[in-house]
């Protein structure tokens, strides 16, 4: 159960995996530590709240919407679907685990695709001109998203989105 930095700066999103099946739950574990973006912290088919407390994962993968609720002041959560096999597509499994992290910033949609923008280096033009907007409209979405996160700059706001730094920390 390594750590460390993924390969495009992020820090990895740590997960814990629960699932009732052995077999499912050690086929997800197998191909999630096989990705860059994500770092297993730990697996279970019991109750995951001692695990949580204990390894503060980003992210819990359940197969049981039933300890959504004791987790989501804790951590994100990620309920799957009843029809999960051992080859699940990993590259839609990441970008779902990555929009669970996310969704807790509280950034619409057009938000959220300005801040990939902004954390891929782009500048408030060059994202206008990619996103059929005025520049103003995107200084607009820039301001708006600033304040949500709570960030005084583009920096911090990258470094926000990126996961190298704890929303806590900003509060």
């Amino acid at each position: 159960m390594g750590t460390g930095t993924a390969d495009n700066g992020r820090d990895p999103v740590r997960v814990l995996v629960v699932h009732e099946d052995d077999q499912v739950r050690s086929g997800m574990v197998g191909r999630l530590r096989g990705n860059d973006e994500l770092v297993v912290v730990g697996e279970t088919s019991a109750d995951p709240l001692p695990l949580v407390v204990q390894l503060h994962p980003d992210v819990v993968v359940l197969d049981d919407a039933a300890f959504a609720v004791s987790l989501r002041k804790k951590c994100r959560v990620l309920v799957l679907g009843e029809d999960v096999e051992p080859g699940f597509d990993i590259f839609e499994f990441v970008r779902a685990v990555r929009a669970v992290t996310r969704a807790g910033l509280g950034l619409s949609a057009r938000e959220a695709e300005v801040m990939d923008l902004i954390a891929s280096g782009r500048s408030n033009g060059e994202i206008a001109r990619e996103l059929y907007l005025s520049e103003k409209t995107v200084k607009n979405h820039v301001n708006r998203i600033y304040s949500k996160l709570g960030v005084p700059n583009r920096a911090t706001a990258i470094s926000l989105w990126r996961g190298v730094l704890s929303e806590r920390v900003l509060r």
